[in-house]
């Protein structure tokens, strides 16, 4: 299943990149995140536990996130594998920055492709890709609160 978005930051690329290379700030800003911990050895890479709500299948989920090919301030993919509520959950986040230095904005696109069986897959792709959506739009939304205090955001997606 492929899904896609866009977030607006009134900030400026390289401020917004530092934020969303920071673990800290990923942890405060994913939703429903119990447990946001770097695995041992292994350079940007966590294992998370998060309640996710989604239809019929909410509950606990417990997974991996990977971070890679490292593009800064432009560009990085995320790899997500994680399993709960009878459901696997799978895929991969291409996140890219670019600044708009008419508007002084910096524009977040995301570019999925997710891979999701079991209980959850049952809900249809509709529900899932509008909870993503939801989901998305909250955390780039948490993440912008962390931005310096004379920053604004727009949401979009």
């Amino acid at each position: 299943m492929n899904l896609s978005g866009t977030y607006t930051f009134d900030a400026d690329q390289d401020i917004v990149w530092g934020l969303l290379m920071d673990p800290d700030v990923i942890a405060r800003a994913m939703p429903g995140v119990d447990a946001f911990v770097p695995i041992e050895n292994e350079t940007d890479a966590w294992n998370a536990k998060a309640k996710i709500n989604v239809a019929a299948v909410s509950g606990s989920y417990i997974g991996t996130i990977r971070m890679s090919e490292q593009q800064p301030p432009s560009q990085y993919r995320l790899t997500v594998n994680g399993e709960g509520q009878q459901s696997i959950i799978g895929g991969t986040v291409v996140i890219q920055l670019s600044y708009d230095a008419d508007e002084g904005v910096t524009l977040l696109t995301w570019d999925a492709e997710a891979n999701i069986s079991g209980k959850l897959a049952r809900i249809g792709q509709r529900v899932i890709k509008a909870a993503a959506n939801m989901m998305s739009n909250r955390f780039f939304g948490n993440v912008a609160q962390q931005l310096p205090s004379s920053e604004q955001t727009q949401e979009q997606s």
